[in-house]
C-alpha cells in the first residue's frame, strides 16, 4: 500500500524527466509485493499461478528501474537503439518461453508442493536460462545503481534523495538473492518484499529531499567542461550546483549551497525570467575591480520550468578596452572638430582673396573636411552601437520611419524618397534603428550621380519584419560589399559610405539578422535587412 500511494503522490509531480519510469517502477514493486501477500493466503491454484510470474516480475521491475535511472540521469542510455531492440524482443521472447516451460523446461524442471515450515509451491530445479535472466535483471539493476552512484559523486549539491533511492532499489535485489539461494532462516519464503517495503521506506524519504525538485544536470558536458563559470539554480533561485571556474569568481559560493543565489548577491537585481534568457553585468571588487557578464537561461524539460543556469564571463578586459577606445575616441573627434574648425575659418578668409580657380580648389577643401565631419559622426555612432548593452527595445516601426522619411525630404528636396509601410508594425531593435536607416538612405542620394535620385523604403512582414532601402544609383562596390563579408581586417573603407555600411552591418549583427544586398527594380541596388517582430505594449 505504501508504494502505491506513494505512485500516487509522485503523479502530482510536474512531468520532469524521470518521473513516469519511477511511477511504473513504484506500481510494478507494489504489485509484487501484493502479489508476494497473496502466495500465502490464496488457494493453492491461484498460488501456483504467482509462483510462475514471479520471474517475468522480476525481470520488469530491473528494467524500468534501469530506465528511471537512465533518464533521471539525463544519460539516456535506455533510449539507444540497441537497448530498445532487445527489450523488444526479449520481453516476448521470455513470455513465450514461460508459458511453454511445461513442455521443454527451459527454466525450471518443475513447479512442486513444499510442506517445508509450511505448505508452499517453490521452483524445482532452477535451469540456465532462469540463472540467465536473473544475472540480466541484476545487471540491468546494478548499471542503473551505477548512473545513480555517479551522479551523486560528480555533484556537489545535496544528492540525499538520489542516495536513498539507489540504496533502496539495491534491497530488493539483494534479498531476492537471498531467497533465490535458498539460505534463509526460514526455507522456501520469497524474502524479496520485504526488501521492497525498505525501498518503499527510503523512497518516501526520498521524496520528502526533493527528489523531483530539479532534474540533474550531466556534470560531465553541462558543467564541469564549461570554460565560463557555471551555477545551476532551481525554481526557487537556490544554488544546486557550480563548477570550479564560478567558485573562482565567487569563493564565497560553498557557502551559500541550497540557498538563494539572491543572498550572496544580494547587491545586484538580476534579471530572472522562466521563458527568455536574460542578460546582465555585475561589478564586484575582489584584490580589484572585476566585472562580470552574466547570462541567464531558464532550464526546461517540455513545459515545465525546472530552474536557471548563470553562465559568468569575466568581462573586465573587455571593459577597459572599451573605455581606452572611448577615451581615445572622444579625443580624437575633438582634435578633429578643433582642426576642422582652424580649417573653415582660414577657407573662409581666402574665399574673398582668390580668383575664380582658386575657388574649385577651396570647393573641394570644403567637401573634403565636410567628409571627414560626417565619417566623424558615423564611426561614433558605430561607436555607440558597439558599446550599447542596453540590449533590445519595442519600438514602432512605422511612426519611425514615418519621421525619419519626412526629415530626409527636407534635408534632400532634390530627391523622391518613398515609403511603403504597413500600419502599426511593431519590432524589437536597438536604438540604432533610426541612424541605420538613415545611413542607407542618405547614402543613396549622396553617391547617386543621377540628377533625380530616387529612393524608396518598404517593410514587409512575415515571420519577421524585412526592412529595405532601394534606389537608382549605380550600385554598392563589390568591394564594399565583401568589407561586410570579410570584416575590416581584410578590406579598408576607402569613403564615408563605406562607413555608413560598416554601421549598417553593426547594427543589424546586434538587433537583426540576414543583411542583403541586390538589384533594385530602378536598375540601382537594395539593401534589406530583418528584425524581430515586436508586440504593441498595452
Amino acid at each position: 500500500m505504501l508504494l502505491l500511494g506513494l505512485a500516487v503522490v509522485v503523479s502530482r509531480y510536474p512531468d520532469v524527466r524521470g518521473r513516469k519510469p519511477f511511477i511504473a517502477l513504484l506500481a510494478l514493486c507494489s504489485v509484487y509485493s501484493f502479489s508476494a501477500a497473496a502466495k500465502l493466503l490464496a488457494p493453492p491454484a491461484v498460488e501456483y499461478v504467482l509462483v510462475w510470474l514471479e520471474l517475468p516480475f522480476g525481470v520488469a521491475v530491473a528494467v524500468v528501474f534501469f530506465v528511471f535511472a537512465s533518464a533521471y540521469t539525463g544519460r539516456d542510455w535506455h533510449r539507444t537503439r540497441a537497448f530498445t531492440v532487445s527489450e523488444t524482443i526479449t520481453m516476448p521472447l521470455l513470455g513465450a518461453i514461460l508459458v511453454t516451460n511445461p513442455f521443454h523446461n527451459y527454466l525450471w524442471t518443475e513447479i512442486s508442493w513444499s510442506t517445508a515450515v509450511f505448505p508452499h509451491y517453490v521452483h524445482s530445479d532452477f535451469q540456465p536460462l532462469f540463472l540467465v535472466c536473473i544475472l540480466g535483471s541484476y545487471l540491468l539493476a546494478m548499471t542503473g545503481i551505477y548512473m545513480l552512484l555517479k551522479l551523486h559523486v560528480q555533484t556537489r549539491y545535496n544528492t540525499t534523495s538520489q542516495l536513498l533511492v539507489m540504496f533502496g532499489g539495491l534491497l530488493p535485489f539483494l534479498v531476492n538473492i537471498v531467497s533465490i539461494l535458498d539460505v534463509a532462516p526460514i526455507p522456501g519464503l520469497d524474502y524479496t518484499p520485504f526488501g521492497l517495503a525498505a525501498f518503499g521506506a527510503l523512497t518516501t524519504m526520498a521524496i520528502s529531499e526533493d527528489l523531483f525538485e530539479i532534474v540533474p544536470v550531466a556534470r560531465d558536458t553541462a558543467v564541469e567542461q564549461s570554460s565560463e563559470g557555471m551555477i545551476i539554480l532551481d525554481t526557487n533561485r537556490c544554488v544546486h550546483d557550480y563548477n570550479q571556474s564560478a567558485s573562482h569568481y565567487f569563493p564565497q559560493l560553498p557557502l551559500y549551497e541550497e540557498r538563494p543565489i539572491d543572498d550572496l548577491l544580494h547587491e545586484h537585481d538580476l534579471p530572472f525570467d522562466a521563458v527568455d534568457q536574460t542578460q546582465t553585468q555585475i561589478t564586484i571588487d575582489r584584490r580589484s575591480t572585476c566585472h562580470l557578464e552574466l547570462q541567464i537561461s531558464p532550464i526546461r524539460d517540455g513545459p515545465h520550468h525546472l530552474g536557471w543556469t548563470v553562465n559568468v564571463t569575466d568581462v573586465t578586459e573587455l571593459q577597459r578596452r572599451q573605455q581606452h577606445l572611448e577615451v581615445v575616441s572622444r579625443v580624437l573627434r575633438h582634435n578633429i572638430s578643433n582642426r576642422i574648425t582652424v580649417i573653415t575659418g582660414h577657407t573662409d578668409v581666402l574665399a574673398d582673396h582668390v580668383d575664380a580657380d582658386g575657388q574649385h580648389h577651396l570647393e573641394a577643401v570644403t567637401e573634403n573636411v565636410n567628409s571627414i565631419v560626417e565619417t566623424s559622426e558615423k564611426v561614433r555612432l558605430i561607436q555607440r552601437i558597439v558599446a550599447d548593452t542596453d540590449g533590445k527595445s519595442t519600438m514602432h516601426l512605422s511612426n519611425v520611419l514615418e519621421d525619419l522619411v519626412r526629415r530626409q525630404r527636407d534635408v534632400h528636396p532634390e530627391a523622391t524618397i518613398s515609403l511603403d509601410c504597413p500600419e502599426d508594425v511593431w519590432v524589437n531593435a536597438s536604438w540604432g534603428l533610426e541612424a541605420a536607416i538613415a545611413n542607407l538612405i542618405e547614402n543613396a542620394i549622396i553617391h547617386n550621380p543621377s540628377d533625380t535620385p530616387w529612393v524608396e523604403v518598404s517593410v514587409t512582414l512575415d515571420d519577421r519584419v524585412r526592412v529595405a532601402v532601394a534606389d537608382n544609383g549605380p550600385g554598392i562596390p563589390a568591394t564594399e560589399q565583401r568589407i561586410l563579408e570579410n570584416g575590416l581586417t581584410e578590406t579598408p573603407l576607402e569613403h564615408s559610405s563605406g562607413v555608413g555600411l560598416w554601421l549598417v552591418y553593426r547594427f543589424v549583427e546586434q538587433s537583426g539578422d540576414d543583411l542583403t544586398f541586390g538589384q533594385s527594380r530602378r536598375d540601382g541596388s537594395t539593401v534589406s535587412f530583418t528584425l524581430e517582430r515586436g508586440e504593441p505594449p498595452r
